[in-house]
């Protein structure tokens, strides 16, 4: 037995000594320094390193201690390698049991709950990766040193500089910076700071590995010094209310300054700590152009154009420019001129995942060839489109954007009967300018517990105000229904919160937000004075759904019999909306179709426009109930 102690001993200081060259030795001492490591403690520590990571010192562990001794280093066992008496043997096991640095930061790992003398413990890989001289922090960590050459605006910069000051005035200051998410929050803390940044970030973390996050992140701490920061710390806060109470105690745990970052203003972090919030906005529209000029000249690709209306139009951040155009790289040769369209498009190749399913991208196929409404109607679809496209102009040359209390954002109420195409036109506006439309799925974004329906919404539109995309929020009063004054429990409260959070959100958009909703006066009146546009759409009169039969039964290549009347059908089905004669013409194609007919004939239309009449409730008189009947044999 004193053999294998001996052998087990010698090969251990044999590795320390490897490890001790390689890392110069500082680490070990800087390690004892920063956690109060007595002799005896940092001779343990070289012990259960040399144990875990040298496979030939298993078989004398095992000799020594038993099979137990696969697990790592007991203190029973290593009082025999290191010849320690009773005492001190039973000291070294009270201390490890007891709370300390070394086990409560996870340098040491715990293997087994057994008594104190026969646990066993193996070494962290990031402890030998530090004691080896790696100052790289190991997954999901991410190391931020202090950036070069990152460009801010004025406005940025005062930002930071309040940043700075607010980790300088005390021992255990907590700072939140909110803002939307690639707008380069890490980084300017990084410069602000002039420190070294390890970073957790939630957005990209499952949340069964928070735990063990956090220890990396605590035990990063422990090893150097650095600034903790959790970055979209409101991605872990939903319903369940467990990740906050253990994002609360990490927080109050940390002894010196901690940083964190969201998306959502307000976020309640679950910690006993003061907190001092600092918003974060993206670039303006100047440093937006030079980013994308930068990143463009980063991947050697020639400018196309002018990236003024580009930057104006996008209100984003340094990593969503930067993702944008490597997108474009994968998709482009190199060498490929790049202008504002080839740039647009590569922002919305990136802003789906950001959704979270929260909204779904509408495919539009129509034109405004197939669209038939009132002229004044028309005329009002054309002054918001064109509000839209001449913005920069107005706004920034025309110096009106000062006279906007918040954001520059559209939105509009498009109001009236089903069927007339308020959903139709939304996406007609956002073809017209290039624009990918959104539709906001109610059934996602709304939740019973309180806060998760504005943090939903938030993604939502920080998403869209990312990738300039259009929302559409369909049955919008579902959401934007009217406050009650009349408050009679916590169920009118919230509902009145989250009206007010959504006001707050459309006014500060930076996009187009298109509402449609079949009760207007469900709508909430302070929205309606917040809207860019509000247009009712009226149900078509006789010659609007002469038109609309005209077009929607004609493609080009069906087979329409010479026999059709647009405007007797029109006549005999007054109260068909748009879409009602749309079900209608496509039924009767395929009524035509099951009868192996060699065209659609005017019977095939009245049959099937009769079938759209009875399902929206409607009447129909005795001549147009004969009218179409197909002929049966007996």
């Amino acid at each position: 037995m004193p053999e294998l102690a001996a052998a087990a001993r010698e090969r251990g200081v044999q590795i320390d000594r490897e490890i001790s060259s390689e890392g110069d030795g500082a680490n070990m001492v800087e390690l004892a320094r920063r956690l109060s490591l007595r002799p005896e403690h940092v001779e343990l520590v070289w012990a259960v390193v040399a144990c875990s990571i040298d496979a030939r010192i298993v078989s004398h562990l095992e000799a020594l201690g038993g099979a137990h001794a696969r697990r790592g280093l007991s203190p029973a066992v290593y009082s025999m390698l290191a010849e320690l008496d009773g005492d001190s043997g039973a000291r070294l096991a009270h201390w490890l049991a007891s709370p300390n640095p070394l086990v409560g930061d996870g340098l040491l790992v715990e293997t087994e709950q057994v008594s104190p003398a026969a646990r066993a413990y193996v070494a962290s890989p990031r402890l030998v990766s530090f004691l080896l001289g790696e100052a790289t922090s190991i997954e999901p960590l991410v190391t931020v040193r202090v950036p070069e050459g990152v460009l801010h605006d004025a406005a940025q910069s005062a930002t930071m500089q309040r940043l700075a000051d607010a980790l300088e005035r005390s021992a255990r200051p907590l700072v939140v910076i909110e803002g939307p998410l690639g707008s380069g929050r890490v980084t300017a803390c990084a410069k602000a700071t002039g420190r070294e940044l390890v970073v957790l970030d939630f957005s990209k973390l499952a949340m069964d590995r928070m735990r063990d996050s956090l220890l990396a992140l605590r035990r990063e701490g422990s090893l150097r010094t650095i600034l903790p920061v959790l970055a979209n710390v409101d991605y872990a806060l939903g319903d369940d209310r467990e990740p906050r109470r253990v994002i609360g105690a990490f927080i109050d745990s940390i002894d010196g300054p901690i940083v964190a970052t969201s998306t959502v203003p307000g976020v309640d972090l679950g910690t006993s700590r003061a907190i001092a919030r600092i918003t974060w906005d993206v670039p303006e529209t100047g440093l937006r152009t030079a980013l994308w000029t930068s990143a463009l000249e980063s991947i050697g690709a020639p400018m196309k154009g002018d990236l003024t209306s580009l930057a104006h139009r996008y209100r984003v951040g340094p990593a969503a420019i930067r993702r944008a155009v490597e997108s474009l790289q994968i998709l482009h040769p190199a060498g490929t001129p790049l202008g504002d369209v080839e740039l647009a498009r590569g922002l919305r190749h990136n802003i789906a995942e950001r959704l979270g399913g929260l909204a779904t991208r509408v495919e539009i196929n129509q034109t405004w060839d197939d669209l038939v409404i009132a002229d004044d109607i028309r005329d009002l679809i054309s002054a918001l489109i064109g509000r839209i496209r001449h913005a920069q102009q107005v706004l920034d040359r025309w110096g009106y954007r000062r006279k906007i209390a918040r954001g520059a954002g559209v939105p509009a109420l498009f109001s009236g009967p089903p069927g007339t195409g308020k959903t139709m036109v939304a996406g007609l506006i956002a073809r017209e300018l290039d624009l990918e439309m959104y539709q906001v799925d109610l059934s996602k974004v709304t939740s019973k517990w309180v806060g998760e329906t504005e943090k939903n919404l938030a993604r939502v539109f920080d998403a869209a105000d990312e990738g300039h995309g259009l929302l559409l929020f369909d049955e919008a009063d579902a959401l934007f229904g009217q406050r009650t004054s009349d408050v009679k429990g916590a169920n009118d409260r919230y509902a009145n919160l989250e009206v007010n959070y959504l006001l707050q959100r459309v006014e500060a958009f930076g996009g187009i937000t298109i509402l449609t909703t079949n009760l207007e006066t469900a709508i909430d009146t302070a929205l309606k004075r917040r809207l860019a546009s509000h247009v009712v759409f009226a149900t078509p009169d006789e010659d609007e759904r002469a038109r609309l039969w005209q077009r929607q039964t004609t493609t080009g290549s069906a087979p329409i019999d010479d026999d059709v009347d647009h405007q007797e059908l029109s006549q005999l089905f007054p109260k068909m909306s748009g879409a009602n004669i749309r079900n209608a013409a496509i039924s009767a194609a395929f009524l035509a179709a099951a009868d192996h007919a060699p065209k659609i004939t005017q019977d095939y239309l009245i049959r099937a426009a009769r079938a759209e009449y009875r399902a929206m409730g409607h009447m129909i008189s005795d001549t147009v109930a004969s009218r179409g009947q197909p002929q049966r044999s007996l």
